[in-house]
Formats: structure tokens, sequence, C-alpha cells
């Protein structure tokens, strides 16, 4: 006993310890958001009128970070998040440990590591995909544009390593079950979806003010597809002052249980363009252009388009966001249309 009552001394010895060399940190963000959306074209039906309500996103963060006994660094947190839609993912946010020696980072977790989830075209206000979305309503809960691309499996637990160079962080995930979100300490998961991985590159390959973004991934065929879910995702944005200009393109081959909207097609392709001018240190004014494509679709989808013009101003502690959006054939439908106005107070702490 004396000698059970010794180690479990030494090891809450060596626990405090190492707490007393780590560093634990608590943030967080708010965003509370106003949209209007207003259908209309002959593609509509009078039933489908516009939705208008407001929104909030909610995000603590708890990290960790520190030193391990055998010299190498480490990170750890998790995420809560509450936007409207969680039930029993409210801990599915940045969820992770990681490894580091010098500049390599071995990780494992869920939403962690870089991915191809962003936009190099958009610079104030909500990406296409975003501008449609409408809580509690099915009338804009379907539309052809693009955010993530393919598997996009960032989102699901899985390992992946990330090298910084001089030019930029090469990164590589692998999830064994894409579907994967929650599970037991010590059971596997039970999601449908195959493994997936994701390749991927951010930086500025040395040149000051230009950002690249690059990204492939896939998941394995699923028994239900006659394909694989692949995805590729490249955007570049330049810097020349007071004014920056993007460009991206995304490109998603669907599985065939994998559509994103009621149209069956093979694949999306999308182009987006962007242009930001620095009015001043607080006010900066973002015009896009986002269109997206369905090839080898059934029927014939027309082309979806999302014009955008939007303001932010920084107040310090709080961001504003003003955008104002025409959406063309939102759904790949021809004369589904709609304006959107979008609103938006931020803050971090």
């Amino acid at each position: 006993m004396k000698k059970l009552l010794l180690t479990t001394a030494l090891a809450g010895a060596t626990l405090v310890a190492s707490n007393a060399i780590a560093q634990t940190t608590v943030s967080g963000n708010l965003d509370i958001s106003f949209k209007n959306l207003s259908r209309e074209g002959t593609g509509n039906t009078a039933t489908q009128a516009s939705q208008r309500g407001f929104g909030k996103e909610a995000q603590l963060n708890i990290q960790n970070k520190g030193k391990l006994n055998n010299g190498m660094d480490y990170a750890a947190g998790f995420s809560i998040e509450d936007d409207g839609n969680q039930t029993t993912t409210l801990f599915n946010e940045n969820t992770f440990i990681d490894f580091i020696s010098g500049n390599t980072t071995i990780t494992i977790g869920q939403d962690h590591i870089q991915n191809n989830e962003a936009s190099l075209a958009t610079f104030v206000g909500l990406v296409a995909e975003d501008l449609t979305a409408s809580e509690n309503t099915t009338q804009f809960a379907t539309d052809g544009f693009l955010s993530a691309v393919g598997a996009n499996p960032h989102e699901a637990f899985g390992i992946g390593i990330m090298q910084k160079t001089p030019v930029g962080t090469l990164s590589a995930y692998y999830v064994p079950k894409n579907g994967d979100a929650v599970g037991a300490d010590d059971v596997a998961g039970d999601s449908g979806d195959e493994s997936a991985w994701e390749l991927g590159f951010k930086g500025d390959l040395g040149v000051k003010g230009l950002s690249i973004h690059a990204f492939i991934n896939e998941e394995g065929q699923l028994a239900a597809d006659t394909r694989k879910n692949k995805g590729q995702s490249f955007g570049a944005s330049y810097n020349m002052g007071q004014i920056t200009g993007g460009i991206h393109y995304k490109e998603t081959e669907f599985g065939t249980t994998n559509q994103a909207v009621s149209v069956t097609k093979n694949t999306t392709e999308q182009i987006e363009y962007g242009l930001a001018y620095a009015a001043t240190a607080n006010l900066t004014l973002a015009a896009n252009y986002t269109k997206a494509e369905s090839k080898g679709s059934s029927g014939t989808p027309a082309d979806a388009k999302s014009k955008s013009l939007a303001v932010g101003y920084n107040l310090g502690p709080v961001a504003l966001t003003a955008q104002a959006a025409r959406l063309e054939n939102f759904n790949f439908v021809a004369n589904t249309d709609a304006d959107v106005l979008y609103l938006r107070a931020s803050t971090k702490f």
C-alpha cells in the first residue's frame, strides 16, 4: 500500500509540474446577423416567398500548449460552437492534440488542420453558398454553389501532418470514416462513409502580398455510387496596398449519394472573382462574382450566378458587415432568382 501511495504521489507531482509549464487560454467569438432573402423569377412558386430574421453564432475556444517530457512542443484544445444547427455536436469544432517538432506538426482530431474550405475571392461578407442558407426552412435549403469541395474530410476525425516551408505550409490528412463526427471514447465510428484524404498547400511562394490556396481530396467509392466523391480547390489573391484582387476555382465530382442539390449531376465547376478596396484604415469595400456550372447533369440545368457588394467597418472590438447580393438560377433551375441582404456585427474575446 505504501508503494502504491508513493507511486500515486509521484504521478501527481509530475502532473502538477507539467501543468506549471503549460499555458491555457480561453477565447471566443460572437456573430449576430440579420438576413433577408427574397425569391424572384418564374422558377419560383407562389409559396416560395421571402424569409427574414436574425441569426447568431457563438464559439468558445479552450486551448492548452506547452512542452512534452521528451522536449517536443504540444498543443491541444476544443471549441464549443452553437449556431442553431447543433444537437449532439456542440463540441465538434476544432478538437485536436498536436505534436510539434520544429516546423513539423502531427495532429489528431477534427476540424483543425488547414483545409479546402475557404475562398481567396471573397474578402468581406459571405461566400455565395452561404448567402442562401436560411434556418428552419426548405425554401432556400439547396443551391448549386460550392463552399467546401469534394470529400471535405477535415470535418471528420482523423490524423494529419503539416510541414512549414519558407514558401508556405504543406499538409496531408486522412480519416478512416469520412462521416464520423462524434463517438464514444472506446467505440469505432459507425457512419456509412468510406475513408478519405486531402492534400493541401497554403502560402505566399516567397512573394510579399501573394496568397496561394491549393487542395485536392477524395473519398473511397461507396457501394451505392458509380464514382468516387472528389474535389479540388485552387485560389490566388494579391494585395497591392489598398487594393486586393483574387480568383478561386472549385470543382466537385459527386458520388451519386452525395449530391448537394436535387439535380442528378456528375460535376460542379465554380469560378469566383473578387476585389477589395481599403478606403481607410477601418473601412473596406468589396465586390464578388461567382458562377457555378453543372456538368453531366440530366435535363438542362442553368448556370448559378451570384453578384454581391459588401462593406466592412472596423470599430476596434466590434466589426460591422453589410452585404447585398443578386442570385440567379441559384439551384440550377432557370429563373430561380433571389435578392439577399445580410447584416452582421462580430466581436472576439
